[in-house]
This record gives C-alpha cells, structure tokens and sequence, in this order.
C-alpha cells in the first residue's frame, strides 16, 4: 500500500518522501519502502528520536536515505525530563557517534516550547558541533507527541523571541548548517499569499501537476491522505488507501475537495492578516485547527438544516 501511494505520488510531481512518527524504525517495511522511493529517483527524509541509531542499521540506509532527522528538546537534564528518560541524552549521543562514522548526511528537529526557546542557542552549537547540516525549529503543536501538553506551548513573546534567535543564527551558521524556522510572519504572507495557498484559484486545475497544487499531502495510520498536515479533518481528505490509489482518489479531490481546501485557506488568510492577529503564527498548526472549526460548523449547520 505504501509502495503504491510512493508511486502515485511521483508519477503527480512529488518530488520527496518523509517519513515521521511515532518513530520510523519500528515500521518493518521502512526499508523497503525507502529503496522504492529512491528507484523512482525522489529525494527521502527519516525523522528519528535517535533510540535506534545502531550502526548496522545505519549501515543498511546508508543508500536510500538523503537526510536523517534527530529530534532534540534542549540540554541534557530537560530532554531527559521532557523524554521521560533518564539515560535518553546519553542514548542520543551513543547514535549520533554511530551516524558521523556513517556517512548519513543528518539533521536535527527541535520542538519550541515554553521550555525550550530559551536553549536555542545551546542547541545550534550543539547541532553544528556534531557536525549536522540541518537544524529546523518547530513550535509545539497539539497533535502527536504534543497533546496533553497544551501548558508547554510557547507564548507569543516566546515565538517571537525564538524567530529573533533563528534569524540570527541562520546567519551565524550560513554555509554550515541551515537553520529553519517554521513560523510566517503576517508580512511575509501579504506580500506571498500564495504560499499559504490565499491567492487567485488556478482556472483549470486539471491541466496543473497535484503537486503544484498542493505542495505536501500527508499519509494517516489508518491510511487516510490529507493535505497539508496530520491531524486534518478527515472532511478534506483526498481519499482512504483502504478503498482507492492516490491516483484514483485525486479526480474526485480535484472536483470538490480541492476547491474546499482553498476555501479555507482564503479564511484563515483573512484572519491572519488581520492587524489585531499575533504577527507570527505557525500556520500548519492553524490550518488543523481551522479545518475542524469548519467541519463543526457544516455538522451543525446540517443538523439544523434537518
């Protein structure tokens, strides 16, 4: 099934493939599905928590993964805590030894929460001093590993703050290691709405690669395509790879789905935009959120209705 959706997905534009947990090396086909995408010449992601770095496994990617990503939260004593491990630093350093000597060409993700922000500049040293070429930063989201955590999630001062810091430290490491921050500024999407897909519907989509119309499609457990990011409300699903291909399913998506989605990008751009909204905001995070706002309110608008 995931081999399929691989080929689909290239034959439509997609050009790289990521694969992100829970954690990816417990999936037993991962392998498999990597030397898949690599036949079909796309680029491959693996996000890890940096437990299963053994260099026989790191031996047998070695090939078919462009870029390993290790999660990070901070200095020892708070990933440990935020782990709930007490050896869980020290098991991600022991894997980082194994993936140097490996050859991978790697990365870390760092979680911004009310925590961690202030650590950043601990965790790009770290990051360049273990010889990574990647250091994304992305704020803590209610989904996954972040739910039930909604105490932790950095406040506006605290993401505007950590931007700041990104900013200056992409300049600091330019050339080393890329420093990535996913938040948008309200600027910066007034002047390019259509990164946030706000600007003027294409008139023939049909002529147009899915890929350049929806830049990321995500990949549920239970095999539901979504746009965007986990967690998106199943109402704007592209299909389920229980009952149809990728390739089937996006047809349908492109008459009535597709059409939606747009729709609500144009609100939330709206929103945004708006000179009384915070200025920087993680727009993924938002687009969920507002996916099940607009989803209740059809439900109910139903229920009315009837």
């Amino acid at each position: 099934m995931v081999c399929g959706l691989v080929s689909d997905a290239a034959r439509m534009g997609y050009q790289v493939v990521s694969f992100s947990g829970g954690e990816p090396f417990l999936y037993s086909g991962l392998l498999e599905v990597l030397r898949h995408a690599k036949s079909l010449g796309l680029r491959t992601t693996v996000t890890t928590n940096g437990y299963f770095l053994q260099p026989r496994r790191l031996e047998s990617l070695r090939d078919f993964v462009d870029v390993l990503a290790v999660s990070l939260d901070g200095p020892p004593e708070l990933h440990n805590r935020l782990r709930g491990s007490p050896r869980a630093f020290d098991r991600l350093c022991a894997g980082l030894e194994s993936l140097r000597t490996s050859g991978l060409n790697f990365g870390f993700i760092h979680t911004l929460s009310r925590e961690t922000w202030e650590h950043l500049l601990w965790v790009a040293e770290f990051a360049a001093g273990s010889g990574a070429r990647l250091l994304q930063l992305h704020p803590l989201e209610m989904a996954g590993r972040g739910e039930g955590l909604g105490a932790l999630c950095a406040e506006e001062d605290g993401l505007a703050k950590a931007y700041l810091v990104a900013t200056a430290l992409a300049a600091k490491y330019s050339g080393t290691m890329t420093v990535q921050v996913d938040l948008l500024h309200r600027e910066q999407v007034l002047r390019t709405p259509g990164i946030i897909y706000a600007d003027e519907l294409p008139g023939r989509c049909d002529a147009i690669a899915p890929a350049d119309l929806l830049g990321l499609i995500v990949m549920e457990a239970d095999g539901a395509i979504v746009p965007i990011s986990y967690g998106f409300s199943r109402r704007y699903q592209i299909c389920s790879l229980k009952e149809r291909s990728l390739h089937q399913g996006w047809e349908a998506f492109l008459r009535q789905g597709y059409p939606e989605f747009r729709r609500l990008c144009l609100d939330l751009f709206e929103e945004l935009t708006s000179p009384h909204q915070r200025p920087l905001f993680n727009w993924h995070e938002r687009m969920v959120a507002r996916s099940h706002m607009s989803t209740s309110i059809a439900v109910a608008a139903n229920s009315s209705a009837a």
